[in-house]
């Protein structure tokens, strides 16, 4: 069956758990605590099991008026509907944490030059420049501060960035009790197997290509319960899809070019299996997906994930 069709059916029985259909959210409030103490495995797992596709809101889900990697692009994407929050990790040249994609601030800031290079005193005092160039009334917010923001919100995905390293994250991650709530990017098998070893209870994004790469995960004795397998860009792999899935293992994927093009087709993404599309225009993705109603709703009838 595809997927579209499961939507559809599991929309009106969830929501009917739920006590009726909720109000569509008010994008000028904050979201509301909701996700709070919940098995991550366990809720992938039910996505996978009833067909429900989730939204990644890559970069954060910059905008105009809310910059990429920053708190106001998190606080729009959660008002949305996303549940994961893909955020680049950069650090400055004392060692702090922040949000930044490039290696250099001048696209994204005031400033210029290698973050790496720069202070975080400095940077700090930078001001965020959105899509369109204008400039916002906010800095680059630390690692620190986002994980804080997303507590019992949203769930943060992580993309390290210059020679931030695992050991860097997973302290962070443990000094925010936040090690339940995150997913970690990571870009070779020998990354994906290096993380679980430092941090076992955080949820690995591993790319992987063929059962043959599942096979090599399993024998380094990465849980699978720990495991989102990335299939790279476009719109998914619908016989690999099938594949992990019957292994018990939740897939992601994005077509970034697509949207780019105005051509992206967000039904397609979630039809070919995705549990997790990874989207640059939230607002339109949840749209299509109904993406702020089925992500509580799937938590409403998930009693594993709760508990």
């Amino acid at each position: 069956m595809r997927r579209t069709a499961l939507l559809a059916g599991f929309s009106l029985l969830a929501l009917t758990a739920c006590g009726g259909e909720q109000a569509p959210p008010d994008s000028a409030a904050p979201a509301q605590p909701w996700f709070a103490d919940v098995d991550l495995a366990a809720y992938l797992d039910c996505a996978r099991e009833r067909g429900v596709t989730l939204i990644q809101a890559h970069r954060a889900g910059d905008r105009a008026g809310a910059a990429e990697n920053s708190l106001g692009a998190i606080e729009a994407s959660l008002a949305d509907g996303a549940v994961f929050l893909e955020i680049d990790v950069a650090q400055t040249s004392d060692g702090v944490l922040v949000l930044m994609h490039d290696r250099t601030l001048d696209r994204t800031t005031t400033g210029s030059g290698a973050i790496a290079n720069t202070p975080y005193t400095e940077v700090a005092a930078l001001q965020l420049r959105d899509l369109d160039g204008a400039v916002l009334d906010e800095s680059p917010p630390t690692l620190a501060q986002v994980l804080e923001a997303l507590d019992g919100r949203g769930v943060a995905q992580i993309d390290r960035k210059g020679d931030v390293s695992f050991d860097q994250i997973a302290e962070a991650l443990e000094a925010a009790d936040a090690v339940h709530r995150a997913v970690v990017i990571t870009y070779s098998l020998e990354d994906a197997i290096a993380l679980h070893q430092r941090l076992p209870g955080v949820m690995v994004s591993a790319g992987v290509n063929d059962l043959d790469d599942l096979a090599t995960l399993d024998a380094a004795g990465v849980d699978r319960t720990r495991l989102s397998a990335w299939l790279g860009l476009g719109t998914g792999e619908p016989a690999l899809d099938a594949a992990l899935a019957a292994q018990g293992i939740e897939t992601s994927y994005g077509d970034f070019r697509a949207e780019r093009e105005g051509g992206a087709d967000y039904a397609l993404m979630a039809s070919n299996g995705a549990e997790v599309i990874s989207v640059d225009d939230v607002p339109a993705a949840a749209e299509v997906l109904d993406a702020y109603d089925m992500a509580r709703a799937l938590l409403a009838t998930c009693e594993a994930a709760r508990g």
